[in-house]
This record gives structure tokens, C-alpha cells and sequence, in this order.
């Protein structure tokens, strides 16, 4: 007695399996060489990544003696001050603002 329909089950990877011997030698190799492809940069990634974390903890950070050297405050009455190390606030040379600054200058006279 040959077995009903109902009872056959079906099997997605021999289905795919059939289909792929019909496909042209291009699409079979494209099917052959793009998941090697793809599970070899990924695992390039994955390392890539854990060589820099393993890195990032073993290296120490290098403590640097870094000084602010300028900055660039607003007062409370609006007025702008660079503050260089070692000096106190000056107001900003007014002859040559930066862009964003431009016009603010005549509004403060």
C-alpha cells in the first residue's frame, strides 16, 4: 500500500536540494562561495573587535598634562571673554570675529 499524502512529510532541504541541481553552474557556485564569504568576514569582524577590546583593557590610558590653553565665556550681562592660561577674561578683538559671532558685536554697543 502506498503511503497517502497526509503521511509523507515534507523535507525543505531536499526540496532545495532538487531545485539546485536545475540552477545554472553560476548560481550553484554564487550558493557554494557567498555563506564561506560571508561566515569568513564575519568571524574577521567578531576578532577584529576582541583584539581591540582585549587592547583597550590591557593598555593603560597614558596620563597627559594637557592645559586649556583658551576659552571663549559669556558673562551674565551677555558680554563675550577669552580666557587664556595664566591671564584673566579679556573681551574678544572684535576686528576679526568668528561667523557665528558676526552681527552680535553691534547689538552689544
Amino acid at each position: 500500500m502506498e503511503p497517502s499524502y497526509s503521511q509523507v512529510s515534507y523535507n525543505p532541504w531536499a526540496d532545495w536540494l532538487s531545485k539546485f541541481h536545475t540552477w545554472p553552474a553560476f548560481i550553484q557556485m554564487l550558493w557554494l562561495v557567498v555563506p564561506l564569504a560571508a561566515l569568513l568576514g564575519t568571524t574577521w569582524l567578531v576578532m577584529r573587535g576582541l583584539r581591540d577590546i582585549a587592547v583597550a583593557v590591557r593598555r593603560p590610558r597614558p596620563e597627559t598634562e594637557s592645559l586649556l590653553v583658551y576659552g571663549v565665556v559669556q558673562d551674565a550681562s551677555g558680554q563675550w571673554h577669552v580666557i587664556r592660561h595664566g591671564a584673566g577674561a579679556q573681551p574678544p578683538d572684535w576686528t576679526n570675529p568668528p561667523r557665528e559671532l558676526v552681527g552680535r558685536a553691534a547689538e552689544q554697543d
